[in-house]
């Protein structure tokens, strides 16, 4: 009995073996190779990122482990930012804290990036409960 079922148990690993090999076409694996691929861009918010990691992709392929990785790790261009206009104070209900918001504004308006423009802007106000 035992050796029926070891011999079954043979016959269908080796089935499953031929089935998955006809399947897949011999060169399908080569033509891809290892490391990353390209990305479609289409259902990316920030096109632009998008667009420069997978020329970086392109440019990177040829390397492999370190030096892939930082052929990889250049800084990826961000969306535009756009920082915020300064508000009109005259009907706000604190003034004083609408001027300094303003003021802060004025001060941090040539940030170029997101990150950049909400740091100044914390070191321009202060923080609540602080004075």
């Amino acid at each position: 009995m035992k050796t029926s079922l070891s011999a079954l148990l043979v016959a269908v690993i080796a089935a499953t073996f031929a089935v998955a090999a006809t399947t897949m076409p011999a060169d399908a694996a080569a033509e891809k190779g290892a490391g990353a691929y390209p990305m479609d861009c289409a259902k990316w918010k920030d096109k632009a990122r998008c667009e420069s990691l997978n020329r970086d992709i392109e440019a990177c392929k040829v390397k492999t482990d370190d030096e892939w990785r930082d052929c990889m790790r250049r800084s990826a261009p961000t969306a535009k930012f756009t920082p915020p206009r300064p508000r009109d104070c005259s009907k706000a209900l604190n003034k004083e804290t609408c001027e300094a918001h303003s003021k802060a504004l004025e001060a941090c308006k040539n940030k170029a990036t997101r990150a950049e423009h909400r740091k100044c802007m914390a070191e321009q106000l202060p923080g609540p409960g602080k004075s």
